[in-house]
């Protein structure tokens, strides 16, 4: 497959790019990445003539060749190139020269799976992705979006492995759990129930939730308190849509009947995110703003990320990893508002808020542990 790269491409490389979420995620690159590049008459032609390259990898070689050549024939400016174990230096390769590495990679959930035996197949997977990266990449600029589940637990393993390998770095300011298919799934079932329910008359506008805390079960915390129709909305409903945005894995899971999971939303969800640090890494946006289950301390330095830090870590019992709004520029975090806590809902902050904290700890801790090993 013929792949013309610049050496001031952009490069993307995503892990596990052959997937359910991989390929579905992939082809919505594909498709849209390119947009973000201006192309009117007053554009700056530096602008213009970026360029943007997504090295896909997967250890199945055969689907990740046969996805990049059906993707390579999409007509859009975007480059690709296929990269597996087969290959000499398949990995290597894929993130040599990085810039943003997007990791699907993983055993998906399957029915009577807990957390915990996903964790045991996915950390052995992520440890040895980030031996690797700590080997082939550069520490002061990359990002790393990782999806692979359980989340809550595999951002302090990848962190603590890659500052294992680069004790000065600050690695972790640059290290995102991505949990925006939460943030997704609050705003589509806050306007599913508005129209059926009879609150709100049909509109084509989606609303805005956070969703802050974890990426599992009880450790997500939707913020329907946020919403503009939050008066009108019922305790009862505000209950049922809580558990739905926290068990919707399960739901997609059961529908499937066991034979895949979310997929298709996932992706979605990532492909936003994805286009949101494009725009950060091209050069388009001095900085972005978004959720993610971040670092809030800096174990190379042993100091917080940010001062904000100083002021969130009271705020949530000393955890030290959350998913919250934070500030990014291409340093990383660089700011936090931490003023989501201060402004929760009572209800939220002496019942949902607890309850995540304590399991975010213990799944921290597994992520530590394994980590030492």
């Amino acid at each position: 497959m013929p792949s013309f790269v610049d050496s001031n491409a952009l490069k993307i490389s995503i892990i596990g790019a052959a997937g359910g979420i991989g390929q579905a995620m992939c082809l919505l690159l594909k498709a849209q990445l390119h947009t973000l590049i201006p192309n009117d008459a007053n554009s700056d032609p530096k602008e213009m003539n970026m360029h943007i390259h997504m090295a896909l990898y997967d250890v199945n070689n055969d689907a990740v060749r046969g996805v990049a050549t059906d993707l390579s024939h999409i007509d859009t400016p975007v480059t690709l190139s296929s990269h597996s174990p087969n290959d000499a230096e398949g990995l290597r390769d894929c993130l040599i020269d990085t810039d943003l590495i997007v990791v699907p990679a993983g055993f998906p959930r399957k029915p009577g799976m807990t957390r915990d035996d996903l964790f045991i197949k996915n950390a052995e997977i992520i440890s040895g992705l980030a031996d690797n990266i700590a080997a082939y990449c550069d520490m002061s600029k990359i990002f790393i979006l990782l999806i692979s589940n359980p989340v809550n637990s595999l951002i302090p393993l990848m962190g603590q492995r890659l500052v294992h390998h680069h004790p000065s770095s600050d690695i972790e300011r640059r290290i995102m759990g991505v949990t925006k298919l939460d943030i997704v799934r609050a705003s589509t079932f806050l306007h599913q129930l508005s129209i059926t329910d009879g609150i709100e008359k049909r509109t084509n506008n989606m609303p805005e939730i956070p969703v802050i805390g974890g990426h599992s079960g009880d450790t997500i915390i939707p913020l329907f308190s946020r919403a503009k129709i939050y008066p009108k909305l019922s305790r009862a409903q505000i209950k049922y849509l809580i558990h739905r945005v926290q068990t919707g894995g399960d739901e997609v899971v059961k529908a499937k009947n066991g034979q895949g999971s979310a997929t298709l939303s996932m992706a979605l969800a990532a492909h936003k995110v994805v286009m949101k640090f494009s725009s950060l890494l091209l050069g388009l946006r001095k900085s972005i703003h978004g959720i993610y289950y971040v670092s809030l301390w800096s174990h190379s330095k042993n100091q917080p990320i940010c001062s904000d830090s100083n002021i969130l870590i009271p705020l949530i019992d000393g955890c030290k990893y959350f998913a919250i709004p934070v500030y990014i520029n291409k340093q990383g975090t660089y700011a936090i508002e931490y003023q989501i806590i201060e402004k929760m809902a009572d209800f939220e902050r002496s019942s949902l808020l607890p309850n995540s904290i304590s399991k975010i700890k213990a799944n921290i801790e597994t992520g530590l542990a394994y980590s030492r090993q």
